[in-house]
């Protein structure tokens, strides 16, 4: 049995649950609930604050009492020491020393992903954060690994921080499966899209709504959107373009959801237009629900989908290859073909469990 210990910070944000949780917590949940069923691990928390969390067969260590963050890593280098762990993962970003999970991209990879100017732009007000970043990434023990939720996320961290390819694993995450068997598919009148785009921007909320507004003047009117996105509810200004561009009846706003399950459920296809995702776990949790999806080239999903097999894929850089695959799943959806994508996309989500994630991550050691 492998005595293991996981360093993370908030252990009630991790198990929140709902709209408040996020894809790191997500991640960190499951990592938590697969090692916590593992008969071979004896698993240790090690947090700060007062956790309300209980977890079957789980130690907690939590700190309550330490004057800053450098007090608070000093105590818990102390308790590691002291306990001889086997294993030691991180999740918490801020502090590195032990086995991180790089659960997103870095920041310097996100600028140099925007177009000029804006990168130079985003580079000179992110001084001090890529000055933060690289600092972090120094003088870390030479025998650390890093578990990167996707190839991209791995070449990004090699590239910018020039670690040891070797000593990065790329494993995917997983999903919780909805359904044991393919779901019967019902069509309806029209193809339903959906959005996850809560940070709008980054998440690709306003090029999606252009991406549908371009659909339609093509002349595919069919088609209904529900995107989850409270910015974009509650902001006037893209009402009134809405409106102007006769979409108003297209397009549903959603508050975030407790659970995002049902909302999967009642769409025909996925669209994630993200220009920056280290992974994208909406898409895969859509194909669990037999759904498939139109994926954004520079997400880390794309890498588990095959263009016109399980799902769809388009060149973030071109607007016009996005209109181009939205137009291609619109086609798609009033044949029987889509019925043939859709029991491929949910194929491919039973092979990304996160059993298999945890796994991958345990077999590096």
């Amino acid at each position: 049995m492998k005595k293991t210990a996981i360093l993370t910070f908030d252990l009630n944000w991790i198990f929140a649950g709902g709209a408040k949780s996020g894809g790191a917590s997500v991640v960190s949940k499951n990592l938590i609930l697969e090692l916590a069923k593992n008969p071979d691990i004896e698993l240790t928390i090690i947090c700060k604050g007062t956790p309300k969390t209980d977890i079957d067969g789980v130690k907690i260590i939590n700190f309550t009492k330490y004057e800053n963050l450098s007090d608070l890593y000093k105590k818990m280098e102390e308790h590691l020491q002291s306990e001889n762990y086997d294993i030691v993962l991180t999740t918490n970003l801020e502090y590195l020393k032990h086995n991180p999970i790089l659960q997103s991209q870095s920041f310097i990879h996100r600028c140099n992903n925007e177009s000029f100017p804006a990168n130079i732009i985003k580079k000179l007000f992110g001084k001090k954060k890529i000055q933060k970043q690289n600092s972090q990434f120094k003088n870390l023990p030479e025998g650390n690994k890093y578990f990167a939720v996707s190839q991209s996320v791995k070449d990004d961290y090699v590239k910018n921080y020039n670690l040891n390819p070797q000593n990065i694993h790329a494993c995917h995450l997983g999903c919780n499966q909805i359904y044991e068997h393919m779901p019967e598919i019902t069509k309806n009148e029209y193809i339903t899209f959906g959005c996850v785009a809560n940070n709008s921007i980054n998440k690709g909320g306003h090029l999606f709504i252009l991406g549908l507004f371009a659909l339609k003047l093509l002349g595919c009117k069919k088609f209904r959107a529900k995107i989850i996105s409270k910015s974009l509810k509650n902001n006037s200004a893209v009402k009134s373009v809405l409106k102007l561009a006769g979409l108003s009846k297209n397009i549903e706003f959603i508050d975030p959801l407790d659970n995002i399950i049902e909302y999967y459920k009642t769409l025909d296809c996925l669209v994630l237009p993200s220009k920056n995702e280290a992974f994208g776990l909406v898409a895969l949790e859509t194909m669990s629900a037999g759904k498939p999806c139109v994926i954004s080239s520079t997400t880390g999903v794309a890498e588990i989908i095959k263009h016109n097999e399980n799902g769809l894929i388009f060149n973030r850089n071109s607007f016009f290859d996005f209109v181009k695959q939205l137009k291609t799943m619109y086609k798609i959806y009033f044949t029987d073909d889509y019925n043939k994508l859709a029991e491929k996309a949910f194929i491919t989500s039973k092979k990304y469990t996160w059993k298999n994630f945890v796994d991958n991550i345990l077999n590096c050691f």
